[in-house]
């Protein structure tokens, strides 16, 4: 139980525990991709954005800095020209492609699907403070902020 001012709060319960998992889930998430971005550039990959912008223009970028490493307009011929003159080793691997690693899914037990996502939306909402997590979790608010890095 968290007390909260004079409001005692019960912490305990499978939507209590549902939340705390999906604290957990992310924080996991995020490690591990930032430990397979790692391993990909120890291995002399470069970690690469890349896409439309407007029409038929495109850009490459560096994911780690930000720069532009090629432009233009074409669509994706063009792109794929680029992108096999500019990297015919093809040692670029694409941001969304660093995240293929599928973790099985949170068991909710006690919980219909409906809550459980509406929990999920909850959680990643903009306007759900780390503070009003923490308090219905039991936790700190720094240690929801690291847990919850980017829901």
């Amino acid at each position: 139980m968290t007390t909260i001012g004079a409001q005692r709060t019960d912490t305990t319960g499978p939507i209590h525990d549902y939340v705390r998992a999906l604290l957990r889930r992310s924080l996991e998430e995020r490690t591990g991709r930032e430990r397979r971005i790692a391993e990909l550039e120890q291995n002399g990959h470069r970690i690469v954005g890349s896409g439309q912008v407007h029409g038929d223009a495109w850009e490459i970028t560096d994911w780690r800095s930000g720069s532009i490493i090629a432009a233009g307009v074409g669509g994706d011929e063009a792109y794929e020209a680029a992108t096999r003159r500019l990297d015919p080793a093809e040692m670029w691997i694409h941001i969304d492609h660093v995240d293929d690693e599928d973790l099985a899914d949170l068991e909710h037990p006690g919980l219909p699907d409906s809550l459980a996502e509406a929990l999920q939306d909850w959680l990643g909402g903009v306007s759900t403070t780390d503070a009003d997590v923490a308090q219905f979790v039991g936790w700190s608010v720094e240690e929801v902020a690291q847990h919850r890095g980017e829901l």
